[in-house]
């Protein structure tokens, strides 16, 4: 065991001291060490440096709470708490205060040290900079909300499916409209679509994600009550760096109306031609009739 005092600045030379002194200040975490209660005895120069405090200062129980950024305080406190009572292994993620006054992310991770008969002499912990993975992350994060936020405002429905075609996610539209879950759809997802067009549907699906060429079709799609209302449905990869799909992203426009207006309009041209149909035959009639009167 690598005796606390040595390592708060005890002169007397200690081989094992030395070692972990050198390997303290060579990795890139703060280090520190608590003895089994979770009081402070020794921090590394790097934890100094960022923190602006001293080793004097550093020492004690509650001093690093306090370093924490308030809304992480209690969490802390709570999680050390329990690993101090039953010996388990110490992670967290927590800002702590550097010395020019801002907050910064770190991950906090601590293992026991025990002696033979099992019982914990020492606490040997590191605080590990995690400030741009954080943000990194938080970005992510709100760049994935921005997302959700959209995709759940446009009036389509949206879905999205693995490079194979494996269906990941829905909007809320989807969901409002059909009455189905994400569970659901994967184990059948042919139950919302019309049986009429099923088959062209699924084909043109399959040839797509095998070639990656964008999808387009237009079919029925059934909604929670029953009704079948049709969409001209959309899909396109979504390529890495290296042009390699990584998902597909999808959207179905509802086109009922337009195709409604469309079946009137095709069944009003219908009747004309067979309006201008008759009449032509008609008017051939009377050129007939008029041609042989004339000839008398």
């Amino acid at each position: 065991m690598i005796n606390a005092t040595h390592l708060a600045g005890d002169s007397q030379p200690n081989p094992a001291t030395d070692r972990f002194r050198f390997l303290a200040e060579l990795i890139p975490q703060l280090v520190w060490i608590t003895d089994p209660t979770g009081y402070h005895t020794y921090f590394n120069q790097r934890w100094i440096d960022f923190t602006g405090y001293t080793l004097a200062d550093s020492v004690g129980a509650n001093m690093w709470n306090n370093l924490l950024h308030p809304d992480d305080r209690q969490r802390a406190r709570t999680r050390w708490e329990h690993s101090l009572k039953t010996g388990d292994f110490y992670e967290i993620e927590y800002r702590f205060l550097s010395k020019d006054g801002s907050y910064r992310w770190f991950l906090g991770q601590a293992l026991p040290q025990r002696n033979a008969d099992g019982q914990i002499e020492e606490w040997f912990g590191t605080c590990t900079y995690i400030e741009d993975q954080k943000q990194a992350q938080l970005e992510l994060a709100r760049v994935s909300q921005d997302f959700t936020t959209l995709a759940n405002t446009i009036p389509q429905l949206a879905w999205m499916a693995s490079a194979a075609g494996e269906l990941t996610w829905f909007n809320k539209r989807w969901y409002d409209y059909t009455g189905t879950t994400l569970e659901v759809i994967r184990q059948d997802w042919r139950q919302v679509h019309h049986p009429d067009h099923l088959q062209r549907v699924m084909e043109g699906l399959t040839r797509s994600f095998h070639s990656g060429e964008p999808w387009e079709d237009t079919f029925p799609i059934r909604s929670k009550t029953g009704e079948y209302r049709w969409f001209l449905s959309r899909a396109l990869p979504v390529r890495n760096h290296l042009g390699q799909i990584i998902h597909w992203c999808g959207t179905h426009t509802d086109i009922t109306e337009q195709k409604k207006l469309q079946e009137q309009l095709e069944r009003s041209y219908a009747d004309l031609e067979v309006k201008v149909t008759f009449r032509t035959l008609e008017l051939e009639r009377e050129v007939q009739e008029l041609r042989q009167q004339l000839g008398k």
